[in-house]
């Protein structure tokens, strides 16, 4: 946090006091923003105000299907729920056909016939681990809506078969829960579908040593919390998809559009939208403390899209959200300030993002709003400019979004 005028309030506050003892002010302390010429900044190939932001529909069904995937996401639960240890970022993944389901990468193959023949019309995925290879734990959820309840129970049961056409497999009892169906090779890593009206919630999960009752209880939790999620979830036709706002409260246009020299370590836009505070924090590097951020800030609304813009409660609640998201790990690097803007953080990663591949970020102030840049540092150059350029044109697209 930074505050203006500290020097000028002290000389101010002492006059004051040799005039009248009895003086006082009124107000409460704050951060300020340091003054920016907005004219000066260096934005690069980026055009330095709001642009308005469309969705991709040129897929037609495909596009409306992956728009109710990324809503879904905002109801998938979060793996530290379940073991806080379980918090690397291994893959996020969004489903709109049984094509996709395989294609992706994260399904295999022999799960396609069941996807298809029950009319898959949605789905989100999360994996993560805890990053340690000699006690490995991992926990995949995954929760896949079909037309009805009806395809939804045969779905799973579909998915249980194929799994265990594998030699070997056993069932695993989860309690509380006696239409999971639930089964493991070795009693390490399991795998679960249940259906939940039209949606299978699929959990994919591993414990250290082999332990049926611990690999059993990892299941039970996440299941319960899965299932108390989906529960929120309001169902919504396909046919009504469309009518969810593509750019609430212009969460959109505030974010720095996808590069225009394709420059973006990213491909696709398939995490383009706006997202309630669940649902990014599916994407965020720490995301325990940053949920404690994310509610202590009182963020309400994210927009993803080539910056990633976290609607705070207020000035003071943004510079807080910022520390939070720039909080250096062991082996990263503070990058100073982009010129021209010394309230703006900024890092260099020890390790690349999972989804969006940057290995460097900066986090920008203004208002009550934050918003997070991102590039990955060239091989061949450790030069910060196309970082800086990114964080100059989202200070003058927020400074310009008012």
């Amino acid at each position: 946090m930074r505050f203006r005028g500290g020097l000028v309030a002290v000389l101010t506050t002492a006059t004051m006091a040799c005039v009248s003892c009895s003086s006082t002010i009124a107000g409460n302390p704050g951060p300020g923003m340091t003054p920016v010429n907005v004219a000066d900044l260096k934005t690069g190939p980026y055009k330095p105000e709001p642009t308005e932001y469309e969705q991709d529909l040129s897929g037609g069904v495909s596009n409306i299907r992956t728009i109710e995937a990324r809503r879904m996401l905002n109801y998938l639960v979060h793996s530290y729920e379940v073991d806080p240890e379980i918090d690397l970022l291994g893959d996020i993944e969004f489903f709109w056909n049984a094509e996709w389901l395989v294609e992706s990468n994260t399904f295999p193959a022999k799960y396609k016939p069941a996807a298809a023949d029950n009319n898959l019309v949605a789905g989100a995925y999360v994996s993560r681990t805890n990053g340690n290879l000699r006690s490995r734990k991992k926990l995949i959820i995954s929760a896949l809506r079909f037309p009805t309840e009806a395809a939804s129970r045969k779905a799973a049961v579909e998915f249980d078969q194929i799994t265990n056409s594998d030699p070997g497999r056993h069932a695993v009892p989860i309690d509380g829960h006696p239409g999971a169906l639930t089964s493991s090779a070795d009693d390490i890593t399991g795998i679960s579908f249940i259906a939940h009206g039209p949606y299978v919630i699929m959990v994919n999960a591993g414990v250290p040593q082999p332990n049926q009752s611990a690999l059993a209880d990892v299941i039970r939790r996440t299941i319960t919390l899965q299932v108390a999620r989906i529960d929120q979830m309001k169902s919504i036709p396909l046919d009504d998809i469309l009518d969810i706002p593509a750019d609430p409260d212009s969460i959109m246009r505030r974010a720095l559009p996808e590069a225009p020299d394709y420059s973006d370590p990213f491909t696709g836009e398939i995490d383009f939208g706006a997202y309630e505070p669940s649902g990014e924090l599916h994407f965020e590097r720490n995301p325990a403390k940053v949920r404690t951020a994310l509610d202590e800030s009182g963020v309400d609304l994210i927009g993803r899209r080539g910056g990633i813009v976290y609607r705070t409660r207020d000035l003071e609640a943004a510079f807080r959200l910022q520390t939070a998201l720039l909080e250096a790990g062991r082996n990263d690097e503070e990058l100073p300030p982009p010129p021209g803007l010394p309230d703006v953080r900024c890092l260099r990663l020890e390790s690349s993002d999972a989804v969006r591949l940057f290995d460097a970020l900066c986090g920008v102030v203004y208002g009550r709003y934050v918003a997070v840049v991102v590039t990955r540092f060239s091989v061949t150059s450790r030069s910060a400019t196309p970082l800086y350029q990114r964080a100059a044109a989202q200070y003058a697209i927020l400074a310009k979004s008012e």
